[in-house]
Order: structure tokens, then sequence, then C-alpha cells
């Protein structure tokens, strides 16, 4: 008797250890900006030095900030969509193939940014996909880049982090923001910016002297126009990394897009910033009221992003984020968006015959 006692005890333990293991449900840790955008301290009395910059390329996409919005449909033809922003400005999203993938930044009919994803895309004097050896050996990298506009000055100060995998670099009259795969050690996406919108966006630590300008903040109506634009643009982005590293297109899933909406809006609206939301529960809890079917879930949030490309930025070089991104037997992601709140839900699952892309 004392035997078999015991044998069910340790089974006991055993299924214990198992339900509290299950891998069938993958919670992050909570990933918050690196540095705080949206924010910036007065300059003391000194002036910083200013150089001049070097010439900004004569070919590929750079050339296009600055100019007419005619100019890029000339190259690149209409976008296949027109999205707001949070900084006064539209995206012009291009992804009729991700080879190709970028978003344009347009403002009063001007060009003021590209981000370029696409590995076919003219991003000199880089390359989509170099590696990181040789963006040391043609690029001068610094910590500190100074932004004059007008009679102000703003300063970014690049951290170790920045300096890693999220480099700033200053031409005349534009700026390159290198998004670098820190595990592949590859160049993954280029931002060409102009002065204005990089300030706008404050994506590094940042001091000034003059008048600060900050991006109005936007209405209302316009507000859930924006989320669903990054919503959009998550889902491309994310699909992006994945088939550069060999992995297959998640498809979309509308039931989870509405739980991963509606958890951003919850930890926007109660103030907290978690996986467990103290009145809707955890991932499970959460995808099982809203009659989700999954084999496997996964889920990545973060908060105080500039924007969608940031944000897969910043899961792509965070290990356990990536790893819920890069996931081999994922089959769909919903994505849910709610200022500076976003949530990706992935799911595997069978394929429904009936289901549509």
């Amino acid at each position: 008797m004392r035997i078999f006692l015991r044998v069910l005890i340790i089974l006991a333990a055993l299924l214990l250890v198992a339900f509290c293991t299950d891998q069938s449900i993958k919670e992050n840790k909570v990933l918050e900006a690196p540095s705080s955008p949206g924010q910036a301290l007065p300059m003391n009395n000194s002036t910083p030095i200013q150089g001049e910059n070097p010439p900004r390329p004569e070919e590929g996409l750079s050339i296009l900030v600055g100019k007419a919005a005619s100019e890029l449909i000339k190259l690149a033809g209409e976008p296949n969509r027109i999205e707001p922003s949070a900084y006064g400005y539209e995206w012009w999203i291009y992804n009729t193939a991700y080879s190709t993938f970028m978003m344009a930044g347009i403002k009063n009919g001007e060009v003021n940014q590209i981000y370029a994803g696409g590995e076919s895309l003219d991003v000199m004097p880089f390359k989509i996909g170099e590696s990181l050896d040789d963006i040391y050996r043609t690029t001068i990298l610094i910590p500190e880049i100074t932004v004059p506009i007008g009679s102000n000055i703003y300063v970014f100060t690049l951290n170790d982090d920045d300096m890693d995998n999220r480099m700033l670099v200053a031409y005349e009259g534009v700026y390159a923001q290198l998004y670098v795969d820190e595990v592949d050690e590859t160049l993954e996406a280029v931002r060409f910016i102009s002065p204005e919108p990089l300030v706008l966006h404050k994506p590094y630590d940042m001091t000034y002297k003059g008048q600060l300008m900050s991006a109005e903040t936007p209405s209302s109506e316009l507000q859930p126009a924006i989320d669903l634009a990054n919503e959009r643009q998550l889902f491309d982005l994310t699909n992006l990394f994945r088939l550069k590293h060999g992995l297959s297109v998640l498809k979309s899933d509308k039931a989870a897009d509405v739980a991963a909406r509606l958890h951003s809006a919850d930890m926007a609206k109660q103030n907290f910033f978690s996986h467990e939301s103290p009145k809707y529960g955890d991932l499970e809890e959460r995808l099982t009221v809203s009659g989700i079917v999954y084999d496997a879930a996964g889920e990545n949030i973060a908060s105080n992003y500039v924007d969608a490309a940031e944000a897969v930025h910043g899961w792509a070089n965070s290990e356990d984020h990536r790893e819920v991104m890069m996931k081999e037997s994922f089959t769909h992601v919903g994505v849910g968006v709610f200022g500076k709140y976003y949530t990706q839900n992935f799911l595997e699952r069978e394929p429904i015959i009936s289901e549509t892309k």
C-alpha cells in the first residue's frame, strides 16, 4: 500500500509540473521602447559643435526625401494603401511584393521619409541584408547627432543598444536610421528621414536649444484610423521579417485581431502593462473568451515605440519575442494597437477548408 501511495504522489507531482509548464501558451516579458519617445530635455547654455554633414547619396531612395510625391509615383507607381500617422503626415504603403516593400511619409505633397525593408530596393550607400561588419567598414558611426532646424538645435544621444542595432547617420539634408538584426548581424531595413519628422518622432534621447517641436495630439476621430494603420503595418512587417528568415507568411485572423486590440486598449485605459489583465486574465483566458480555437498560441506586447516599424524591430532584437515571431509552426496572427500599446497574438492551428487569406 505504501508503494502504491508513493507512486500516486509521484504521478500527481509530474502532472502538476506538466500543467504548470504548458508549452502551448507562450507569454514573454513586456517590452518597452529603449529610450523615451516624445520626451526631450533643454540643453545647458553651451552650444554643440556642428560639423558639416557628408553629401547625401546621389542614387537610391534617399534622393526622394524632400522631393514632390509625384517623383515617388514616377519611380514606384501609386501606393497600395494610404494611411494616417500620429505625426501629421500620411503613410504611403507599397506592399505588392515583400522584396520591394517600403513605406513613404508624405506631408503637403512632399516626401519626408522612406522606410525601406525589401531586399530588392536601392538604399545606397547601404544594402538590405549587408553585414554589420560592412557597415562598420564603410560608415562613420557616432553616438551624438546634431540636427539644426532654423535657429533651433536638437541633439540625439544614442545609447549602447542604439549603437548596436539602431544607428543614426547624418547626411546633408537627410538622416538614415539603420535597423540591424543583432542575431544575424545584418541590415534589416533603412529609414531615410528629413529633419522635421525625425525631431517629431524623438526616437532617441534628445536635448534641444530653442523651440521644442512636438506633434499635435490626434483627434478622437482620427486616432482609431491611426491605430488601424499601425495594425496593418505590424502585420506586413512581421511577415516581411519571417520571409527574410525562410519562414511561411502568417494569415490574418480577425477574431485574434479583436482580442489583441482589446488587450492593447485594456492596457492603455487601465494603466497597466502586462500579459495578464486584472479584468480579463491571461492570454489563454482571453483567447478562450473570444472563442478562438488553436493548438498553440503566443503573445508579444510592446509600448511607447514611435510606430509599427520601431515596435517590430524591438521585438526582433529581443530573444523571447523573436522566438515567438519566428516560431515555424504558427499559422495565424492577430494584431491590435491602441495608441502606443502594441499586441500580437500568434496562433497555431490546422487550416480550415473554407478559410481565405
